[in-house]
């Protein structure tokens, strides 16, 4: 595999996880809220669309790595 696209597999990984931990801070941060306010619809609705997004982010993690770890796995068998 080149270079280029390790070092672009690795940045692609990097920026998923970077989304996926500040996807998770505002989740908590919006929970927090939400339980000292009390029970507030709107803001009920949008820990539920920062869960929908937090989930969507952590496939696409996933998807990343699968993809780097098949690409280290295709590359160490051609160098057998």
């Amino acid at each position: 595999m080149p270079v280029e696209v390790q070092v672009m597999s690795v940045i692609m990984v990097g920026a998923f996880a970077a989304s996926s931990v500040w996807a998770l801070v505002i989740f908590k941060l919006k929970r927090k809220e939400l339980e000292s306010r009390g029970s507030d619809p709107e803001l009920g609705a949008a820990v539920e669309r920062l869960r929908d997004d937090l989930t969507e982010v952590q496939e696409r993690l996933d998807f990343a790595e699968r993809l780097l770890t098949a690409g280290r796995a295709s590359q160490d068998d051609k160098s057998e």
